[in-house]
């Protein structure tokens, strides 16, 4: 049993999936243990917009220097930033972080966006345990 509380983040996903539940469909993603949805780049401003209501920050290739240990380990685990990736994050500061990897595609008409909870404060099992209960959220 996760003695963590867990109810900022869930609401600020439930609110994702009630404001893009119509927009975007979500999935599993065992790669980067995220869930991943996928949409047409016409969606971009729509998208961005929605996922501000509940992201803090916009990192990207040009401001991750003075960004906290925390976004560099996360931005590690993804392989990078290109320069045309961006990662979202709620306030890093705050034990619980939503981030939001966004990922154009080469073929110049898609995005891939990528959701993930993380707590520093929790252990490796711990942790395992909020992204099951972060896939019930999100139902997959």
């Amino acid at each position: 049993m996760l003695e963590y509380d867990t109810s900022l983040l869930e609401k600020r996903c439930r609110w994702i999936i009630e404001n893009l539940g119509d927009k975007l469909k979500w999935k599993w993603d065992s790669r980067f243990d995220t869930i991943l949805a996928e949409f047409n780049i016409k969606e971009t401003d729509t998208i961005k917009e929605k996922l501000s209501h509940q992201m803090d920050i916009e990192w990207n290739p040009g401001n991750t220097g003075s960004a906290p240990e925390l976004i560099h380990i996360i931005i590690d685990y993804f392989g990078g930033l290109n320069p045309d990736q961006q990662l979202f994050t709620s306030d890093p500061d705050i034990d619980g972080i939503l981030l939001c990897a966004w990922w154009p595609w080469g073929n110049g008409k898609t995005i891939s966006i990528r959701l993930a909870v993380f707590a520093d404060s929790l252990s490796d099992e711990e942790n395992d345990e909020l992204t099951r209960i972060f896939r019930g959220w999100f139902g997959v």
